[in-house]
C-alpha cells in the first residue's frame, strides 16, 4: 500500500474510531473501581483466610521463587501434550523437593509450593498416602526403616487399593495376600482380571513401591482387608520386577500429568515384615492378633485424612473458580440500554450475580470448613496416639458426609463459573476447564460421594435410634438430635424478608430441616424393618435417595454453624472489624438460602415448617443479599489474595486486562509457530492445488 493510500486510510479510520470506543472503558479501570467499593478491610480478611500476615507473605515470596524458576514455569501449560504434562509434573514436584532440601523448608512450605504449582504429578500419592499410611499403620521399626528412604527420595510410593471390579466397597477387594508359615512371608497374588489394581496415581511409570491393600488369608481364613509395602520396580532400572505387571492406564477426563496405573501380582512373595502392623499383627508363627475393639478400623486413618484433605483443599479450588469468575465479569460488559451508552458490566446483571456471589458464599463456607475438619482429623492423631479411638465414628462419618457435600458444591461450582465467562471461559486460557478436569475426579476417589453419604446417613441414624431408646445424645456434630422432640412442633418466626438475613432464624431453619429428614428417614426404615431398623438390604436400597438428601441436609447445618461459629471467633478475638465480620455474615446467610432454596424448599413447606408468605420472603431476602454485597464482590474474592501465578488464567488477572492477556497467549499456542500451520505443506495445499481451476 502506498504512503498516501496508508494515509488517507488512517485518517479515515480516526473519525470511525472514535464513534465506535467513544463509551468504551477500559477494563483496568473497571477492576480498579470495583476495588474502591470495598465496605470492609480487605487486607485484613486476606490475613485471616491465609493464617496470618506471615504465611501470606510467604506464599507470595514464594509464587515470585517458583515463577523465575524453569520447573515452575506456567507459559506453556495450556499446550502440553499429556506425555509433556506428565514429565512437566514430575520436574515441577521434584523441583519442589529439591528446593525444600536445599532451603531447609518445611512440610508445609512444600505444601504451599503444591498448592502454587497446581500441577498433579507422580509424586501426588507418595506424598499424600504412602507416606501417611506408613506413619499411621506402620509400627515404630517399619516406620524407622521406610520413612527415611521416603523422605530422601530413595523410594517413591503409591497406594493402591481400587481395582478394576471394586472401588468404594473396601471389602470386597480380590487381591489376597497369603501367609505361608514355613518361610514366613506373605503372597501377593492377582486371582482374577477383576483383582487388578486399577487407578493408583504414579502406579503406571513412577512408583517403586507400593502399600497393597489385600484380603489377609491365613490358614485359610480371611480376615479382610490389611495393607502390605511391595516393591513393584528395580530401583537401579526402574523396570518392573518379575510377576509383577504394571503399566499407565490411558488417557482420562483430566489429572493428565498424573500416571495413573494398573497392576497385577502373581505370587509375588514379601517378608512378613511388610505387612503395616502398627494395629493388626501376624506372628511369625502364623496367629493373627487383630486391633483393640475400639480400634477395630485403625486401617482406615490414611482414607480419614486424606477425606479431611480433601474437605480442606474444596474451599481452595472453589475460590479459583470464583475469583477468576468474578474479575472477569466484573470488567467484562454487555449490552448497552441505548446507543452511545456504557455497555452495562456483566457482574450487574441480576442472574450472574445470582450464580457468582452465592458461590463466592460457598468457597466462604468451605475454606472455613476445611480449616476446622483439619483441626479436628488432627485432635484425633493426637488422640489415637494416646490410645482413645472414641472419636473415631464421629470422625468418619463427619469427614465421609463433607469430602461428598463440599466435593459436589466445588465441582457444580467450577462448571458454573465456566459457563458464567461465556464463550471465554470455554477457553484453556480462562484456567477454567483445566480446573474442572482435575477437580471432578474427587466426587469419585477416596470413596463415591453417594455411598459415602450413605455411612454417614447409618450414623445419623444411629445417632436419632440412641435418642428413641433414652440414651444420652452423642453430641459433635449431631448435638441438634437432643431437642429432636420439641423441633417437630417447631414453626418458622420469620416475620419479614429481613428476618431470614439473621442467623436464627436460617438456623432455626436447618435445624429444623436436617432433624425433620432424619426422623422421617428413620421412620421409613423402621417400618421397612417391621420395628427394626434396617440398613441394609433391599429395604435399604430403596431409600437411599432419601439418605443421600437427609445427609446432604446435615451437612448443611454443619457448614453454616461452623461459619457462624468461626465468625463469632474472630469477633471474641477482634480478629477483624465489625464491617467484616458484617459481610462474613450476609455471606454465611446467602449460602444457607441458595440452598435451602435450590434444594429444600419444598420439605420446609410440606411438613407446614413455614408458609408460602415465608417461602417468598426467602427469596426476597435472598435477592436483597445479592444487592448488598454486589459492592464487594470483587474485595471479596481479593482477599483470597490469589496471585497470577497462581491462577495461571487470562480472565482472572488482577490488573483486569483480560484481553491483552487473552491474545498475548493465544500467540504461544505451538499452532502458531509458523504463519503457514503444520498442515499447509503435506496436506492442504496438496488438496486446494489438485482443484481443477474455475474457468470463470
Amino acid at each position: 500500500m502506498s504512503t498516501s493510500c496508508l494515509g488517507r486510510a488512517e485518517q479515515l479510520q480516526k473519525l470511525s474510531t472514535s464513534i465506535v470506543l467513544k463509551s468504551a472503558v477500559a477494563p483496568t479501570d473497571d477492576i480498579s473501581a470495583e476495588r474502591r467499593r470495598a465496605t470492609f478491610n480487605v487486607e485484613e480478611l486476606a490475613h485471616i483466610l491465609s493464617g496470618g500476615s506471615d504465611k501470606l507473605e510467604r506464599r507470595l515470596r514464594l509464587a515470585k521463587e517458583m515463577a523465575l524458576t524453569s520447573w515452575g514455569d506456567k507459559s506453556r501449560r495450556h499446550f502440553l501434550t499429556r506425555e509433556e504434562e506428565y514429565v512437566e509434573a514430575l520436574k515441577g514436584a521434584l523441583g519442589i523437593w529439591e528446593k525444600m532440601r536445599k532451603e531447609k523448608l518445611s512440610f508445609d512450605e512444600g505444601s504451599v509450593m503444591r498448592y502454587l504449582l497446581d500441577m498433579p504429578g507422580g509424586l501426588e500419592l507418595h506424598i499424600g498416602m504412602f507416606i501417611p499410611s506408613i506413619m499411621s499403620q506402620g509400627d515404630s521399626e517399619q516406620q524407622s526403616k521406610w520413612l527415611p528412604l521416603c523422605f530422601n527420595l530413595s523410594v517413591v510410593g503409591t497406594y493402591a487399593q481400587t481395582e478394576l471390579g471394586h472401588g468404594t466397597f473396601v471389602r470386597g477387594l480380590e487381591t489376597t495376600s497369603t501367609y505361608d508359615v514355613k518361610s514366613q512371608e506373605f503372597i501377593l497374588h492377582s486371582p482374577s482380571l477383576t483383582a487388578t489394581k486399577w487407578w493408583p496415581g504414579g502406579l503406571g511409570k513412577t512408583a517403586t513401591h507400593a502399600v497393597v491393600m489385600a484380603r489377609l488369608i491365613v490358614e485359610g481364613k480371611d480376615y479382610g482387608p490389611h495393607a502390605f509395602i511391595l516393591q513393584l520396580r528395580s530401583l537401579e532400572t526402574h523396570l518392573p520386577l518379575p510377576g509383577i505387571k504394571v503399566g499407565d492406564i490411558g488417557p482420562k477426563y483430566g489429572y493428565g500429568g498424573v500416571d495413573n496405573g494398573y497392576m497385577s501380582m502373581e505370587y509375588i512373595r514379601i517378608p512378613r515384615e511388610n505387612m503395616l502392623m502398627r494395629f493388626a499383627k501376624v506372628t511369625p508363627e502364623g496367629k493373627y492378633i487383630p486391633p483393640p475393639p475400639s480400634n477395630s478400623k485403625a486401617s482406615y486413618a490414611t482414607m480419614l485424612f486424606v477425606r479431611a484433605d480433601i474437605v480442606k483443599n474444596a474451599g481452595g479450588v472453589l475460590s479459583k473458580a470464583v475469583t477468576i469468575a468474578t474479575r472477569y465479569a466484573a470488567v467484562r460488559r454487555q449490552t448497552a440500554v441505548k446507543p452511545g451508552d456504557r455497555e452495562t458490566q456483566v457482574l450487574d446483571y441480576q442472574n450472574v450475580a445470582h450464580t457468582l456471589l452465592p458461590l463466592v458464599a460457598s468457597a466462604y463456607a468451605l475454606q472455613f470448613m476445611g480449616e476446622a475438619m483439619m483441626d479436628k482429623y488432627h485432635q484425633f492423631e493426637a488422640d489415637r496416639d494416646k490410645g482413645d479411638f472414641s472419636a473415631l465414628p464421629e470422625l468418619h462419618a463427619l469427614s465421609s458426609g463433607l469430602k461428598a457435600m463440599c466435593t459436589w458444591i466445588t465441582a457444580e461450582g467450577i462448571e458454573r463459573c465456566r459457563a458464567t465467562c461465556g464463550g471465554h471461559g470455554y477457553s484453556r486460557l480462562s484456567g477454567l476447564p483445566t480446573l474442572l478436569q482435575n477437580y471432578v475426579q474427587n466426587i469419585t476417589w477416596e470413596g463415591d460421594n453417594n455411598v459415602l453419604c450413605l455411612q454417614t446417613g447409618r450414623f445419623l441414624l444411629k445417632a436419632i435410634s440412641a435418642m428413641h431408646q433414652g440414651q444420652k445424645n452423642p453430641g459433635g456434630s449431631v448435638a441438634y438430635l437432643a431437642a429432636a422432640s420439641e423441633e417437630f412442633k417447631a414453626k418458622c418466626t420469620a416475620t419479614c424478608a429481613e428476618d431470614w438475613s439473621q442467623e436464627k432464624v436460617v438456623e432455626s431453619a436447618l435445624r429444623h430441616l436436617a432433624t425433620r429428614l432424619l426422623a422421617n428417614g428413620f421412620r421409613e426404615l423402621m417400618v421397612a424393618g417391621k420395628g427394626k431398623l434396617v440398613t441394609d438390604g433391599p429395604a435399604w436400597n430403596a431409600n437411599t435417595v432419601m439418605m443421600v438428601r437427609l445427609v446432604k441436609a446435615h451437612c448443611l447445618l454443619v457448614l453454616f454453624t461452623n461459619m457462624m461459629g468461626y465468625i463469632a471467633q474472630l469477633e471474641v478475638k477482634k480478629a477483624v472489624g465489625a464491617t467484616t465480620t458484617t459481610v462474613l455474615r450476609q455471606l454465611a446467610c446467602l449460602f444457607a438460602l441458595t440452598q435451602v432454596e435450590a434444594s429444600y424448599m419444598g420439605d420446609l413447606l410440606e411438613d407446614g415448617y413455614m408458609t408460602g408468605a415465608q417461602a417468598c420472603m426467602l427469596r426476597s431476602s435472598q435477592r436483597s443479599l445479592l444487592v448488598e454485597l454486589r459492592p464487594n464482590a470483587v474485595p471479596l474474592v481479593d482477599a483470597f489474595a490469589l496471585d497470577d501465578y497462581s491462577l495461571n488464567s487470562a480472565l482472572g488477572r488482577y490488573d483486569g486486562d483480560v484481553y491483552r492477556a487473552m491474545l498475548e497467549m493465544a500467540q504461544g499456542s505451538p499452532l502458531n509457530a509458523t504463519e503457514e500451520g503444520p498442515a499447509w505443506h503435506n496436506i492442504l495445499k496438496p488438496a486446494m492445488l489438485s482443484v481443477p481451476s474455475s474457468k470463470l
